[in-house]
């Protein structure tokens, strides 16, 4: 093979072994991986030159298709009940419903290893307070799978876990003894010190707020960063300092290296250091990905330095990329792994042309022009997977980057002394005087400008057209291509025009009813033409509001069929994702009825923010672009203070096109027959419960199709039963999302995890 081939390698293998994982992601068999290895193998052995190249680029994609096969299929456990041991290797988080939340290493099921790490939750009131990280623990619990997402764009918890290195989730606590280790885990070793500096700062005179933010940018422990301000740095564009990343690394290294300087340590003395340092810090980070990746790099690049044969970024970035995806091939489906590497592509292909455009000659414009062409290049880099996981671009991240990274610097620089200097009293004081100064300027700055209106542009989800608009944005602007001026332009044009397009929310055609997977809640969307209804908005896992944020897509109003909170807390996900709630349609005596008082809280600071709310009972019409909605029950007049929200629970007869869905709600039997009447299809009441869906009620409806709203997969089964074989039952617990499509002639009933269903 030729230098020049040889010299170009590292890049296409890079990509062949990410195109391999992808298909070992959706491959049914490791068989597929092996046999295109040996034969990739026998054709490197066999062919020379460009036949050779090509045998590498088919070797390292039947590589990545093997592992990513078992990255992604790992051998499972059954579900069941089991005595579980393990050590606590994470922060142990417990939320505000009570739930706790943490993950394991060196578990064992019944006393077998399980050669994984797995999820742990249960609920109390009160959290055991020597139940911290790096402590040994035993319980009888339940033993899982995790699922992966059961709506469009849905969250993957499968995925995210597997990422972590966690297999399995377990459930309970039952039993609970915690002790110390019975043997050495360097990943416990490593949770517990990271606990006892967030402790430390957090007590530190650096007080709570800027003992948090140490915290974060120090040692990625985000715990105490509230949530508003979280989205404040989002939609500014700065949030990446607040995740311990390449950058944070870098201000580590970049201390060090002047440590080193000055106490003249020889060049292989200093590599070996930095490795044993960032080899702790990634540990003490927790092991992640953007702080491995920041340390690869580093590391590989002053290695370079030492041997006299340095590397162009790319190529580092190349053999950091190999690296780490065949020790975690998971990792490439990942945010934070895409939005490292894209940041460093950018800054690698990118920023080198647009430094050359110009040259100012004043020091000061100079730093300033390389600092924003490094914005420029990584925002690039970050755009598709951004805009996918977030649907915002932050317009002010450009102008507010450069004086942030350098604000940044000196107050990172002040939380690492801070951290050092805690047992000398005196000095720690006057540096935590300076960093507790430093962060109240920081957050004032950011909490004034991110309540200014207009900071981020909300777009829909991207698709291919934008995928192609960011290549041709990118190409128009890479370093490596050889265009004249003109087609530079043209590209770079060409690619914004596109991407700008795709991002737009077209208008919609067509009538859709989407029943969301929820578990034992109810959200439910109601698309007709240029019409969007929310009928009830599900607990708070935020599914609904993703869906509409990614269509970009303001509902017209909201309907909510009682005031129980699975399926009203779902209005503060889009409350914090700013989708504007102008209308609330209650039905006629819903906040007389018996209900949590943090439901009648929110509604309050709802009409307070300009919700209107509006009422409807038995008779009443709204009308749709493609047919109308018919109130059934409740009746003007029926409900009674203090009952059961179910017991007035709206129920609404939906004609569009011809076809009839039959929305119940949460409607009990004691008062379904008020509002049985005939319907093509049955939204089932109560999530099917026992008290529910008499044989009376279903003959009076007698539905030729029914969905189900329900965490329980057995309760498909039994609802199936009462409807009898002749009527199609679709849940969401068994196949995710439901679509009801709206025909000109019948309907269709789709799914997300299988199938669709036709009616007439």
């Amino acid at each position: 093979m030729t230098a020049r081939l040889r010299g170009w390698l590292l890049p296409p293998l890079a990509v062949s072994l990410a195109g391999g994982i992808l298909l070992g992601r959706i491959a049914d068999s490791w068989i597929y991986g092996a046999v295109g290895l040996l034969l990739a193998l026998e054709a490197c052995l066999l062919l020379r030159e460009k036949g050779r190249f090509c045998a590498l680029l088919a070797l390292f994609l039947a590589l990545g298709c093997l592992r990513g096969y078992f990255g992604y299929h790992p051998e499972l456990p059954p579900e069941g009940d089991y005595v579980i041991s393990g050590i606590v290797a994470e922060e142990v988080e417990h939320r505000a419903n009570q739930q706790v939340r943490t993950s394991l290493t060196r578990v064992t099921l019944d006393g077998v290893p399980l050669g994984a790490g797995a999820y742990w939750s249960f609920y109390t009131d009160t959290l055991p307070e020597s139940l911290t990280p790096g402590v040994q623990v035993s319980f009888a619990g339940r033993v899982y799978h995790p699922s992966g997402p059961s709506n469009p764009g849905g969250y993957d918890f499968r995925e995210e876990l597997l990422r972590r290195g966690i297999t399995v989730g377990t459930y309970g606590m039952g039993e609970l003894t915690i002790q110390a280790p019975e043997s050495f885990s360097l990943k416990g070793f490593f949770a517990n010190l990271r606990h006892r500096w967030t402790e430390a700062l957090i007590q530190s005179p650096l007080g709570e707020e800027a003992g948090g933010y140490a915290a974060a940018m120090l040692l990625g422990n985000r715990t105490y960063l509230p949530r508003e301000d979280r989205t404040a740095f989002s939609r500014l564009g700065i949030a990446h300092i607040l995740a311990v990343s390449g950058f944070h690394v870098g201000v580590l290294i970049g201390a060090l290296g002047l440590l080193f300087r000055l106490l003249r340590l020889p060049q292989r003395v200093r590599l070996g250091l930095y490795g044993l340092i960032l080899g702790a810090y990634v540990l003490l980070c927790g092991g992640a990905q953007p702080v491995l990746r920041a340390s690869l790099l580093l590391l590989l690049a002053r290695r370079g330095r030492m041997l006299a044969r340095p590397r162009s970024l790319l190529h580092l970035l190349s053999a950091a990329w190999i690296a780490m995806l065949l020790l975690s091939p998971a990792q490439l489906t990942g945010l934070s792994f895409q939005l490292s590497f894209g940041a460093v592509l950018g800054l690698a292909l990118v920023t080198p042309y647009l430094d050359g455009l110009l040259n100012p000659k004043n020091a000061l414009l100079k730093r300033g022009w390389l600092g924003l062409s490094a914005g420029v290049g990584a925002q690039i880099g970050v755009l598709l997977p951004e805009l996918t996981a977030f649907q915002e671009l932050p317009l002010l991240g450009l102008i507010l980057n450069v004086p942030v990274l350098a604000f940044s610097t000196v107050l990172i620089g002040l939380y690492w002394l801070a951290l050092l200097t805690l047992p000398l009293p005196g000095v720690s004081q006057a540096v935590c005087a300076l960093g507790q100064g430093a962060t109240s300027a920081l957050l004032a700055a950011v909490r004034l400008l991110g309540q200014l209106p207009g900071v981020t542009l909300w777009t829909k989800a991207p698709n291919l057209l934008s995928a192609l608009g960011v290549v041709l944005l990118g190409w128009g602007l890479l370093q490596l291509a050889r265009w004249s001026g003109k087609s530079r332009r043209t590209l770079t044009l060409t690619g914004a025009a596109v991407l700008v397009l795709s991002l737009i929310p077209w208008p919609h055609h067509g009538a859709e009813y989407l029943q969301f997977s929820v578990g034992d809640a109810d959200a439910a969307l109601l698309w007709d033409e240029g019409t969007a209804l929310v009928m009830d908005a599900g607990y708070e896992d935020g599914v609904l509001s993703d869906y509409l944020h990614r269509q970009r897509l303001t509902p017209t109003g909201v309907i909510l069929t009682h005031l129980h909170s699975d399926h009203v807390y779902g209005l503060q996900a889009l409350r914090e994702d700013h989708i504007p709630i102008r209308v609330i349609y209650l039905p006629e005596g819903a906040e007389q009825a018996d209900i949590h008082p943090n439901v009648m809280l929110l509604l309050e600071e709802l009409q307070a923010e300009g919700t209107e709310i509006r009422h409807l009972a038995a008779g009443d019409t709204l009308p749709l672009p493609s047919g109308e909605m018919e109130i059934l029950w409740p009746e003007a007049g029926m409900t009674r203070p203090g009952q059961d929200a179910n017991e007035s629970s709206l129920v609404a007869r939906i004609d569009i096109r011809g076809t009839t869905l039959l929305q119940t709600g949460d409607l009990d039997g004691k008062y379904e027959m008020y509002a049985a009447a005939p319907a093509d299809v049955l939204k089932a009441p109560h999530h099917g419960s026992a008290h529910s869906s008499s044989e009376e009620f279903l003959a009076a409806v007698a539905p030729q199709a029914a969905l189900l709203s329900t965490g329980e997969v057995e309760r498909h089964g039994q609802y199936q039963e009462r409807l009898g074989p002749e009527t199609a039952l679709f849940s969401t617990a068994r196949q995710g999302m439901l679509i009801l499509r709206f025909l000109d002639q019948g309907y269709t009933i789709e799914t997300y995890l299988a199938g669709e269903e036709k009616g007439e």
